[in-house]
């Protein structure tokens, strides 16, 4: 059995060995030289305020519809990292896509509670400028036929499951039983297949497991959706944190990605490797892109870059240059929070 594992043990440590020198190398090019993927797109980089920013240990502030509130005394259900992820941004568009299932008066009702005052307000301003100049068209949002009827459909769906469960319309838009069992049923096949790791048939099964465990509770938990408890759903990540820092995903995935889908120089998914593959009009052209579409080049991506990129390159960069991608602001991290993530 222990000659099984030898090729395994030889893999890991040439893996993280070149995983750590490339690590290096890279850390070294973007404090020499920085990314160049945006050289010649002033508008596209995250243009910081040279005024004082609003970031502080004592004060949650985010902006929502042109208001600054601060929410250093609410309690948010979705505990403080929820809170984290506006802080010192503009949140109108993460506040709108988390609060569908709660009447517009009830949220007015909840925000004046936390204004901050005219005075004050004038003083603050966002980590990102490029804020100021919102993608979105927020003006009687609330009446707009389209999202009104959006917004009945999803409260008519998880009404009638919180009825048919008798439980609250909160608890409705959580996982169920069955949905836990699931999880905690992936993950223990994915378990089972690690003693046999080096055998021809882990190749695949080994992969796939982890891949839909990871869609089926990874993904979820950072998205709030598994668990009413915000513990949990901050916690359970960090079991298995096979495709990035929780962390690094909340600023790629929920603050950049869903809160700015497919939006030019926002949306952070759109240039993850841009040296290789140009897959938006907001990447600029290189020969490289000609063969992008041939199956080594998206097996290398999706095998080597992802795996690296994601989970180690990113982390480094958006530390060494205060951006996630060159798109979504990322306070720097400490020494010690940085080796942890």
């Amino acid at each position: 059995m222990i000659t099984n594992y030898e090729p395994v043990f030889l893999y890991s440590a040439l893996t993280f060995t070149a995983a750590v020198l490339a690590i290096l190398l890279y850390s070294k090019k973007l404090l020499k030289k920085g990314d160049r993927r945006v050289k010649n797109s002033t508008s596209s980089k995250v243009q910081t305020s040279s005024a004082k920013s609003p970031t502080s240990t004592d004060h949650i502030y985010t902006r929502i519809h042109g208001k600054w509130y601060d929410f250093k005394d609410f309690t948010h259900p979705g505990g403080p990292i929820a809170l984290s992820l506006i802080k010192d941004r503009d949140g109108t568009a993460l506040f709108e896509s988390h609060h569908s299932l709660t009447s517009p008066i009830k949220l007015r009702t909840i925000l004046g509670k936390y204004t901050v005052c005219g005075s004050k307000s004038k003083k603050l301003c966002p980590l990102d400028l490029r804020d100021d100049e919102c993608p979105y068209q927020w003006d009687d949002v609330e009446s707009d036929p389209f999202v009104v009827d959006l917004k009945s459909l999803i409260l008519r769906h998880f009404t009638k499951i919180a009825f048919a469960r008798r439980i609250s319309l909160l608890q409705a838009t959580k996982a169920t039983k069955e949905r836990w069992c699931m999880i905690f049923i992936l993950m223990a096949l994915f378990g089972a297949t690690i003693p046999f790791y080096g055998r021809w048939w882990t190749v695949i099964v080994t992969p796939q497991l982890a891949w839909i465990t990871i869609a089926n509770y990874w993904h979820d938990a950072l998205h709030f959706s598994l668990s009413c408890d915000w513990r949990i759903n901050a916690f359970l990540p960090y079991l298995f944190p096979w495709l990035s820092s929780p962390m690094m995903w909340y600023h790629q995935h929920v603050i950049g990605h869903h809160a700015y889908t497919n939006i030019d120089n926002r949306d952070p998914d759109l240039a993850h490797a841009p040296q290789l593959m140009r897959e938006h009009r907001s990447i600029k052209w290189k020969p490289s892109h000609i063969h992008q579409t041939n199956r080594a080049r998206v097996l290398l991506m999706w095998s080597i870059s992802v795996g690296i990129g994601l989970q180690f390159l990113n982390d480094i960069k958006a530390n060494v240059k205060s951006s996630y991608n060159n798109v979504v602001p990322f306070v720097k991290l400490d020494s010690w929070r940085m080796s942890s993530h």
